[in-house]
């Protein structure tokens, strides 16, 4: 309640609206620490560009936030050149869009769907890479509006069916195209020129006075400067699995890592009714039941669920706990995916004494290191 009445304080506040954005920044990160699954990619990005509204002016603002931006597409689309988007999801996506042109040829081979589906993350990295100069932000800035257009078509309810979340965020960014990339912000001044003329010369006192603020405010604002080189940087991380995925915009990226939690056949009429809607078919015959956390994030939390494997084998962890669960259940770590094979290391977990323990170790080693 808090957030949402910080925000809209923020949208419609003349005054004191920096101190609305820094309520806002502050109750997400609160959000955050409270619950790693909030850490959503648009919560993550609201978060830092409130940081940016509270501290500083919107023409120093726009310097970061130009950049900030265009970092998230180059992030996003460098994930997806990658072995597992271009035979999965990126797949996925060339088939909507085949279906919204009326189909592709028939005579394609698997090799050139392949390439096809590059053509995604290719368009995405020139328009991110365009936002940086001012020559080709606009140019880009169409690109990048009619390519989250295309993903409401591609990933709406006539189409992959994707949350309400994902088409609301694709929404949002169509306005950031618009209003930060493609307006051009008023190369004069003559609301400055004109308190300049009309204002007289400030005493003494309240000079020192305003000396005082804009040094606070500078030392907040070099603050938050550091915070956004931080996460400009940090997603180069990503792969050795240093930086999370989320925090490096893996959208559509299915290379990372992950824990599968399946279930034995026995518990399936002793745990909450409503957790078993979301075990699937036991399609191989073995006994066991795999947990679909997709489903139960989407439908539960209206979110994706956080990719980590990390995070997983703690959910994996609180159900042990929970259901006093033993050999009952079972995990499957796998590591990121190579980018060019779309290999995985994998290792498995049986009972709660080594979810556990698996659990503990993630803190002091890392067990998802790229091999």
């Amino acid at each position: 309640m808090i957030l949402l009445v910080a925000l809209v304080a923020a949208i419609v506040a003349r005054r004191s609206y920096q101190f609305a954005w820094a309520v806002v920044a502050t109750s997400l990160f609160a959000c955050f620490l409270l619950d790693q699954h909030r850490l959503q990619p648009w919560a993550y990005q609201s978060c830092i560009y409130a940081l940016i509204f509270a501290t500083m002016s919107p023409a120093t603002g726009r310097k970061l936030l130009i950049p900030l931006a265009a970092s998230v597409y180059v992030y996003s689309a460098a994930g997806k050149f990658d072995y597992q988007f271009t035979h999965t999801v990126g797949q996925d996506l060339l088939a909507a869009v085949a279906r919204l042109i009326g189909g592709l040829p028939e005579n394609l081979d698997a090799t050139t769907k392949t390439r096809l589906a590059l053509l995604f993350p290719a368009a995405e990295f020139v328009a991110g890479l365009g936002l940086l100069a001012s020559r080709t932000r606009r140019p880009s800035a169409v690109v990048l509006m009619l390519m989250h257009l295309s993903l409401l078509a591609i990933l709406g309810p006539w189409g992959l069916n994707h949350s309400r979340g994902v088409l609301l965020w694709n929404m949002m960014l169509i306005a950031q195209a618009y209003l930060l990339m493609w307006c051009e912000p008023n190369q004069q001044g003559p609301s400055a020129d004109k308190s300049t003329i009309d204002k007289p010369t400030m005493s003494s006192e309240k000079s020192c006075s305003v000396n005082k603020n804009d040094a606070g405010e500078s030392i907040a604002s070099w603050l938050v400067k550091i915070i956004v080189v931080l996460v400009i940087l940090s997603p180069v991380l990503e792969r050795s699995g240093c930086w999370d995925h989320w925090t490096s915009w893996s959208l559509y990226s299915p290379h990372t890592s992950r824990a599968e939690i399946e279930l034995h056949r026995s518990v399936i009429g002793k745990i909450d009714p409503h957790l078993a809607e979301f075990l699937e078919e036991d399609k191989d015959g073995d006994g066991w039941h795999r947990l679909s956390l997709e489903s139960w994030s989407l439908t539960d939390r209206f979110v994706p669920i956080y990719p980590q494997s990390r995070y997983q084998l703690s959910l994996a962890n609180q159900l042990c706990s929970s259901n006093n669960f033993d050999a009952e259940i079972r995990v499957k770590l796998r590591g990121v995916a190579d980018r060019w094979t779309g290999e995985r290391s994998e290792s498995r977990l049986i009972g709660q004494r080594q979810i556990s323990q698996a659990c503990n170790d993630f803190w002091l080693n890392n067990m998802i290191a790229q091999h």
